[in-house]
């Protein structure tokens, strides 16, 4: 049973469960499962073998989404005005978002060198390996895929940058809230704000758009990691039953999320995603869904009223100069 699908002709298609009783969707996790051990050099370089290597990196990025959403639906149901007193007395619950977005970028960022790690003992040497037109493939399409995760991770590991939260009031019909983004800080000419580099074209991003950011990153570099693992793995056994419930975790808590952006692209619009649910029905944590997540849709013939925004910077005791981010644009997204 299908809960939801945004099906568009010539994308890439995935098929995802909020069920760990279903197959993995994960490609490369199934793959590695059925692989023989015949060109594995893993162990010999002190690694453990790539099956190992995939799940404890997959995890560790699925465990961080998952915290992440759960952290972003307690802010979204706390705060729900850019009133002082409202934004002031929710501090430490913002602070717990802004440390898990962080977590979660710098385990997409590792997911990367994890990947490479189980690429490149395949090979007896680096030498083998970037002659080969699988591996040299392989490094094309993750490049393409950690294009986000990579500049964000590196803005705010490399150039000492930090999150910061911007809040914007909304009503539709009967609901009203906040819509919550995020920014990476940066300074022009003494002037605080966000990141001249990474925010070239947009000021904030959603929050909830990070969140399906990473989980499309990971579904892709699935992918493309067991294209090469078709072509040097000498032997297939199975099939094997690999399940997901990391995956199936993260996905049930991201659906529960307002879905929305600021005018950047969503995630999904480059993809196909199917989500299915158990035979049973929808999981019971998803009949309280926030407004504007996927059991709980924005309405589509009334018009969404923006008010009041605030930008979360934090003094230094020495700048004086914030820029004021002033948003019009907010797109909410249709699953249907």
């Amino acid at each position: 049973m299908f809960l939801a699908s945004n099906y568009m002709a010539e994308k890439p298609v995935f098929v995802v469960h909020i069920s760990d009783e279903t197959p993995s969707a994960l490609e490369a996790r199934v793959l590695l499962a059925r692989a023989t051990a015949e060109r594995c050099l893993h162990t010999h370089n002190g690694l453990r073998m790539p099956l190992g290597i995939y799940n404890i990196s997959v995890g560790r990025v699925t465990d961080k989404i998952s915290r992440l959403s759960s952290k972003l639906e307690n802010y979204f149901d706390k705060v729900r005005s850019v009133n002082p007193e409202s934004q002031n007395n929710y501090d430490d619950e913002m602070q717990e978002v802004v440390d898990y977005i962080e977590l979660a970028l710098y385990a997409a960022a590792e997911h990367v060198d994890d990947i490479d790690s189980i690429a490149t003992w395949f090979f007896k040497n680096r030498t083998l390996r970037d002659r080969d037109q699988a591996y040299r493939q392989l490094q094309k399409a993750i490049k393409k895929n950690k294009k986000f995760v990579a500049a964000a991770a590196n803005a705010i590991k490399h150039q000492q940058s930090r999150i910061r939260i911007f809040s914007m009031e909304y009503s539709q019909a009967s609901a009203s809230g906040c819509l919550h983004g995020y920014f990476i800080e940066g300074v022009v000419d003494g002037v605080v704000g966000p990141s001249a580099t990474f925010h070239r074209h947009q000021a904030v991003f959603s929050v909830n758009t990070l969140v399906w950011e990473i989980i499309v990153f990971l579904l892709c570099c699935s992918r493309d990691l067991a294209t090469f693992l078709k072509s040097v793995v000498s032997e297939f056994i199975g099939p094997v039953r690999a399940n997901d419930t990391g995956l199936s975790r993260a996905l049930a808590v991201a659906v529960r999320l307002p879905s929305y952006t600021f005018g950047e692209e969503h995630p999904l619009s480059r993809v196909t995603l199917h989500i299915g649910v158990p035979r049973g029905g929808l999981p019971s944590q998803l009949a309280q869904a926030l407004y504007g997540s996927l059991n709980n849709p924005w309405l589509k013939d009334v018009p969404v009223r923006l008010g009041t925004s605030i930008s979360r910077y934090t003094g230094d005791g020495v700048s004086r100069s914030f820029l004021r981010i002033d948003l019009k644009n907010m797109v909410p997204y249709y699953w249907d």
